[in-house]
């Protein structure tokens, strides 16, 4: 068969039926042109190319869903400017959240270091930490240190993700207990 000859509407419908063929042959039509336009949007080629491989991601993983009102044209041309505006959405609040935090940092570490040691504190803090059950001290450097999530600890360990959002709940509130508002400032330093 010539998926060349087929329309976007029989393509769709292959797509729909997990034609893997009709996938790779939208994919090779397709592709280059998303990457140029979100390219040029995003203005990084790495990110371009990330955007368009999540386009064809979740049009495969939809596809038992899938349906096509217009065209592949049309679709591709949607989806890839709503993956752009979320993209430049998410850029913006990390550069406003990585400011807010460097302005904190700056502000609230001289404070700090005027107050205390902040040798001392990190000390402190690690002292603290040390003073947790066993489970509740792993789960929190699971989180804190190797920025895993719930779901990964809780595989690791073979327990619950409610169980390791209690262990954390009360690590932070030992903390809290400990160390009031600096502990913030704490955990993002150490």
């Amino acid at each position: 068969m010539s998926y060349d000859s087929l329309s976007d509407q029989e393509l769709a419908f292959l797509l729909k039926e997990g034609d893997a063929v009709a996938f790779e042959f939208l994919y090779n039509r397709y592709w280059k042109k998303l990457y140029v336009v979100a390219s040029r949007r995003l203005g990084d080629h790495v990110e371009a190319e990330e955007l368009v491989q999540d386009v064809f991601l979740n049009l495969w993983r939809k596809r038992e869903a899938f349906v096509l009102k217009t065209g592949f044209d049309n679709y591709f041309a949607t989806a890839v400017k709503f993956e752009v505006i979320n993209r430049r959405a998410k850029r913006a609040r990390e550069e406003l959240r990585n400011a807010e935090i460097t302005d904190l940092k700056k502000n609230e570490t001289t404070k700090l270091v005027e107050l205390y040691d902040l040798e001392q504190l990190q000390k402190q803090l690690e002292e603290t930490i040390n003073t947790l059950p066993p489970k509740c001290q792993l789960v929190f450097r699971m989180s804190r240190e190797e920025y895993l999530t719930n779901k990964k600890i809780a595989e690791q360990l073979s327990i619950s993700e409610k169980a390791v959002e209690k262990h954390k709940t009360h690590a932070l509130r030992v903390l809290k207990t400990r160390f009031g508002h600096y502990l913030s400032i704490l955990l993002i330093l150490s």
